[in-house]
C-alpha cells in the first residue's frame, strides 16, 4: 500500500465532479461579488484531502485512525471534491459501501443545492421549506 498521489485513476466523470463546486463557486463570485464559497470550497477540500491521506498512513501502520464521522464532517462542511480526490488518487475508502452511501448522499445534497441556486434561482429550496 501506497501514499503517493496516482494521477491515471482520474477519469473525465471524476474529474468534472471535483470541478463542479470551483466552478460553480466562481460563477457566484462573478455574479455577485461572494467569494467564501470558493474560499471554503478550496480550504475544506485540502484539509479533507489531508486528513484522507493521513488515515491511509495510519491505516497502514495500523495506528489510531482518523473516524469516519471526522471524515464525513470533513466532507459535508465543502470537503467533498478534496475526498472525492483522495478516494480515487489515493485509493482509500473507496470499497466500504456504507461509508460511500454517506459520501454520496453529501456530493449529491451540494450538487443539488448549486444546481438549485444556479439554475432555478432557490425554486427547490423555497418550495421544500414550505413543507417544513
Amino acid at each position: 500500500m501506497s501514499t503517493q498521489f496516482n494521477r491515471r485513476r482520474l477519469n473525465g466523470f471524476t474529474t468534472t465532479i471535483i470541478l463542479l463546486p470551483f466552478i460553480f463557486s466562481l460563477t457566484l463570485f462573478y455574479q455577485t461579488q461572494n467569494f467564501i464559497p470558493l474560499l471554503v470550497y478550496t480550504l475544506m477540500g485540502g484539509v479533507t484531502f489531508l486528513l484522507y491521506r493521513l488515515d491511509k498512513n495510519r491505516a497502514i501502520r495500523e495506528q489510531w485512525r482518523i473516524s469516519e464521522f471526522t471524515l464525513h464532517c470533513c466532507e459535508f462542511f465543502g470537503g467533498w471534491a478534496g475526498a472525492l480526490l483522495a478516494q480515487h488518487g489515493l485509493r482509500h475508502k473507496n470499497k466500504k459501501l456504507s461509508f460511500q452511501i454517506v459520501f454520496w448522499l453529501i456530493v449529491c445534497s451540494h450538487l443539488l443545492y448549486w444546481f438549485d441556486l444556479m439554475m432555478f434561482n432557490h425554486y427547490l429550496e423555497k418550495h421544500l421549506l414550505t413543507l417544513i
